[in-house]
């Protein structure tokens, strides 16, 4: 019985080794499938912030259509706000079309030519599947590998509330007097063609621009704000100004230098104006904190959104009485929040608190100097809410910063040249920008200007002089021009066709 019992204990000694080894292993197996499933779910987890944050980011770059159309309406006169309102309000319907029809692939889809993208037409959206949670298209691979743990959808919706933005930024420069269809038609090329063009230079899978000069602009200081900045330049130029601005009479065409009645033109409802700033400001925290592809660098990059917006508010504050002798006037301290915004658009990710500071209170005292020589005697552009000092006067100022204050331990930033050299690539990058944009929407203003022109059944006796090749440039002011009484009555009743 004493020798049963030992061997018994023996074997319950094997099998309670056993046993215990077994379950230790399967406890073990258990734990690193518990595990494994956590890094799962985290995983999935952070791309579901991503792509959340990327929407979020979107709507808010949306909402600046708000802020826009209410600045705009603020500082334009009572009886054009109507009509500065309507468009306002149907150009992000017309942006979105064009870029979905075709603006998205010219400018986003796989292409390995370093001048134009993927030429095609629609963009397919797939649904998420079981087997595919984060479905791409097909022909959008760059843009899958460089916004990681990002949906298609999302990504299109962001980039579209930029496009939108664009066509925008014309709007203000050209308000009061351009017919209602002439801003719908250049806004549709604008948005469909141009901006697709030069934007994929820079953001593109092989663009010239990025590849050859390591041209870089964060949030669009240029592909955005240069771009539209100048088609507003050439808007307005064409258009001529106002009647009675610089002594301008619309009737004869002609400027006559008698002094202008100031008062004329001054803004309509400067609550309006001031919200629609506020706004534009929320608007740009979604606009360059949504442009990162590193979550962690969110916070980051809405720090110095804020800080250069604050540095461009103070700047105008301190340089209007100290350099000018004037008064300092609400209009420029919003446009000077607005030149700082635009100022630190293309290096927000890429330079520190200080930096941001810098460039935005030089990019406020820009909007000022710029405002100045648009209004001198040899150009006499009229710019109602000085879109093209803040957006393209600025967008050139802040594509510049970016070789001067970005620093290469920012990882969306990387740099082998010299300051110098990145400094002169960046100045190459935004003039070819601008100098094509300029060529294109002049072509693009002179061709709708002609045709409507042309259509326009109640003057139908100056075509005759077009065909004689007279008066090209008059004819083609007076295609996208309202009529005078159009212009003095306002658009309080209808909206000027």
């Amino acid at each position: 019985m004493t020798l049963l019992f030992k061997r018994l204990s023996r074997y319950g000694s094997f099998f309670i080794l056993f046993t215990v080894t077994f379950l230790i292993a399967l406890s073990h197996q258990t734990f690193a499938q518990e595990t494994n499933s956590q890094v799962l779910i985290e995983t999935e987890l952070f791309s579901a912030v991503n792509t959340i944050w990327m929407i979020v980011a979107a709507l808010l770059v949306f909402f600046m259509n708000a802020g826009f159309a209410m600045l705009e309406a603020g500082i334009c006169r009572t009886e054009n706000s109507i009509n500065v309102l309507a468009k306002n309000l149907i150009v992000f319907c017309v942006a979105a079309s064009a870029f979905f029809l075709f603006g998205f692939r010219f400018m986003f889809g796989d292409s390995e030519n370093p001048l134009l993208g993927q030429v095609g037409i629609f963009v397919d959206f797939i649904f998420p599947s079981e087997g595919n949670l984060n479905p791409f298209p097909q022909g959008f691979e760059y843009i899958r590998g460089f916004w990681e743990n990002r949906s298609f959808a999302a990504i299109f919706f962001f980039q579209l509330s930029f496009a939108g933005t664009v066509a925008t930024i014309v709007s203000g420069a050209v308000a009061e007097r351009i017919k209602f269809w002439g801003f719908i038609l250049f806004s549709f090329v604008l948005v469909g063609l141009i901006y697709p063009l030069v934007g994929y230079w820079v953001w593109g899978e092989s663009g010239w621009l990025a590849n050859a000069f390591n041209f870089h602009d964060f949030a669009g200081a240029t592909v955005i704000h240069s771009v539209g900045g100048t088609a507003a330049l050439v808007g307005a130029w064409m258009l001529g100004p106002r009647h009675g601005k610089f002594g301008y009479d619309a009737a004869e065409e002609k400027f006559f230098f008698e002094k202008e009645n100031t008062a004329k033109f001054g803004p309509c409802n400067t609550g309006f104006s001031t919200l629609g700033c506020v706004i534009l400001w929320l608007g740009w925290l979604g606009f360059n904190g949504g442009s990162t592809r590193f979550l962690d660098y969110v916070p980051h990059v809405i720090t110095t959104t804020m800080f250069a917006a604050t540095a461009g508010g103070l700047a105008v504050l301190l340089y209007s009485p100290l350099v000018t002798g004037y008064k300092v006037k609400l209009s420029s301290i919003i446009n000077g929040l607005l030149g700082g915004l635009v100022s630190i658009t293309a290096s927000s990710a890429y330079v520190d608190a200080l930096s941001a500071c810098i460039i935005g209170a030089i990019g406020g005292v820009l909007v000022l100097i710029g405002e100045g020589i648009l209004e001198t005697k040899l150009l006499r552009i009229d710019d109602p809410v000085s879109a093209v000092p803040v957006h393209l006067f600025c967008g050139i100022w802040g594509t510049i910063a970016v070789g001067i204050f970005a620093q290469n331990s920012s990882r969306e930033f990387s740099s082998i040249y010299p300051v110098i050299q990145q400094i002169l690539y960046q100045v190459l990058g935004c003039g070819c920008v601008v100098a094509v944009t300029f060529l294109l929407s002049l072509i693009t203003w002179v061709l709708i200007g002609l045709s409507l022109y042309s259509f326009n059944l109640n003057d139908r006796s100056h075509i005759q002089n077009v065909s004689n090749g007279v008066g090209i440039f008059t004819a083609v002011r007076r295609g996208l021009r309202v009529a005078l009484e159009d212009e003095i009555a306002g658009s309080d009743a209808t909206i000027i066709m």
